[in-house]
């Protein structure tokens, strides 16, 4: 908006005229019209009694008018006063959308990394059994027929275990009551989730609003 423009609507709010307005802000009518036709722009002076009379509110008018009527105005101390301070709090802004892009670029980039540390997928797992704890003494082959013998029936603890790395046809695991062999029995292909997945979208969202961030920085006036 103009400066003249805005000076008109005002004075046709006020329900005055032309000659009302000029005699109220104490000056010529010729000159409240060309004030409003934007053929001049007001001293010091003048703009001081426009603001009493009109009772103007130079925060407002910074806000609406064009760039170029408020370069016109600059050298009114309270314009340039408003114009420094709306320039400072932009400044001070953008710096804060700035600020926040990069937080939450480098929190997201560290989520994203963080899921990219364990990514998951397919692995072996092997499956080992073993018939029952062999006591000190007894000889590897003790649970081979224990359909003739009743009392290693009863001794016998088949377990089973899955463990993630081949480690040969059979293995030995000493235990309290003395040890346990392990044979292997079969394998088999397991997915394996990965530990962190879950960081990726958080991780990928933080990084989209932060590229938001500066977007809206760069295109703040």
């Amino acid at each position: 908006m103009k400066f003249g423009e805005y000076l008109k609507n005002r004075r046709t709010e006020l329900g005055w005229t032309q000659p009302d307005a000029a005699a109220k802000a104490s000056i010529e009518q010729s000159y409240l019209s060309k004030l409003e036709t934007g053929k001049s722009f007001p001293s010091e002076d003048v703009y001081q009694r426009l603001v009493e009379a009109f009772d103007l509110d130079t925060e407002t008018l910074v806000g609406v008018l064009y760039p170029a009527e408020l370069d016109r105005l600059r050298e009114i101390e309270d314009v340039r006063k408003h114009l420094l301070q709306r320039a400072h709090d932009t400044r001070t802004a953008t710096h804060r959308w700035l600020y926040a892009g990069l937080g939450a670029l480098v929190a997201g980039g560290a989520l994203v990394g963080l899921a990219q540390i364990d990514r998951g997928g397919n692995a072996m797992h092997y499956t080992y059994q073993s018939p029952g704890v062999i006591l000190t003494g007894e000889s590897s082959s003790v649970f081979d027929d224990l359909d003739d013998n009743p009392a290693l029936t009863a001794r016998a603890d088949e377990q089973t275990i899955f463990v993630p790395e081949m480690r040969g046809p059979s293995f030995t695991e000493n235990v309290p009551e003395g040890r346990r062999e392990w044979h292997l029995v079969g394998a088999n292909a397991v997915l394996i989730p990965a530990k962190f997945g879950w960081a990726l979208v958080p991780g990928l969202a933080l990084i989209i609003g932060g590229l938001g961030c500066f977007f809206i920085s760069w295109r703040r006036p």
